[in-house]
């Protein structure tokens, strides 16, 4: 009989073949949970026989670009969590597999309730018509507007039957990703100075505004200041999560813009990812902020997959 894999290969990625009393074979391929649980590819759990091992082995791991690898599927949760973890919000509640997420500071990402599990409708651990009343009851007791972010398109069929229920169409954010080999490189600029911290600094806050300043100390992140002769003109910061470096609150003053500042941000942030030993940039941005999002592909950044922010009719007006 073949010895079954053990403690030592707990959390590597393996393939086990079996062969049932039938003479049947079949065989699983992801990542050892336990004597006998396996993760696979969508995310599931599946459990084996260990008796019914014909063999099994290490599957090498390879160093995928950001982006790629595993079913886009278990990508798009992969990376809307980091985002979540990140940026936590004020509040949160767990609904199932859903997070239900209440702040001040962002009108969608932060105030919206996300799925986290698998398809079509993320887990939530009930039917989705008393999900969906749970989403509301939440946000009239946090005194918001009821919103749900879907990442698309990952949960296609959540994202139709919101439609059906009136749930208009608020905003849609770009998730764009890049390995930092990829990224354009930028120009030096020799007026402006740089400046990161691992604390918001009071120049930061100049352009971002002190009501952020609780939230945001609530995960570890770098912030980025940049100055032209002692005066803030930009911003923004990155945090670490799951092998990814999230860019938030990337801002450059009115009176700054056009001067390729945004490009010496987003370069400032992935130098801090390198000293961090990370290689995976990602960012959020609106699909309607045209500059922005012209800023992200000329740098290279690609988009991986979009987020439907969506409001109940009362709430908001879909976006052209």
């Amino acid at each position: 009989m073949i010895s079954p894999p053990g403690a030592s290969q707990f959390g590597l990625r393996l393939t086990i073949a079996f062969r049932d009393s039938q003479g049947n074979t079949a065989e699983l391929l992801g990542v050892l949970q336990g004597k006998y649980t396996i993760q696979t590819r969508d995310g599931s759990l599946a459990t084996f026989d260990p008796d019914s091992i014909t063999h099994w082995r290490v599957v090498a791991e390879v160093n995928a670009k950001a982006g790629f690898g595993a079913p886009l599927s278990m990508r798009i949760r992969e990376l809307e969590a980091a985002a979540a973890t990140t940026w936590p919000a004020d509040v949160t509640e767990e609904c199932g597999k859903w997070l239900l997420r209440a702040s001040k500071d962002n009108p969608f990402l932060q105030n919206s309730a996300l799925p986290t599990g698998a398809r079509p409708f993320g887990e939530p651990g009930m039917e989705i018509e008393p999900t969906v009343r749970k989403v509301e009851e939440f946000y009239q007791e946090n005194s918001l507007p009821p919103a749900i972010t879907v990442p698309l398109p990952a949960y296609t069929q959540l994202d139709e039957y919101l439609e059906t229920q009136g749930w208009n169409v608020a905003a849609e954010f770009n998730f764009m990703v890049i390995d930092t080999s990829d990224l354009q490189p930028s120009m030096p600029h020799r007026q402006f100075t740089t400046k990161i911290s691992q604390e918001p600094t009071n120049e930061w806050f100049t352009i971002q505004g002190k009501t952020l300043s609780e939230n945001l100390r609530r995960y570890p992140a770098h912030y980025l200041t940049i100055l032209i002769d002692g005066q803030s003109v930009a911003s923004g910061r990155i945090a670490f999560n799951s092998g990814w470096g999230v860019i938030t609150h990337v801002f450059v003053t009115s009176e700054h813009r056009r001067q390729g500042i945004g490009r010496l941000i987003v370069h400032g942030l992935e130098d801090t990812a390198r000293e961090q030993n990370c290689n995976k940039l990602a960012l959020q941005v609106d699909s309607n902020d045209s500059p922005a999002v012209s800023l992200c592909k000329s740098l290279r950044f690609r988009l991986h997959h979009r987020d439907r922010c969506r409001v109940p009719m009362t709430h908001g007006v879909p976006i052209s």
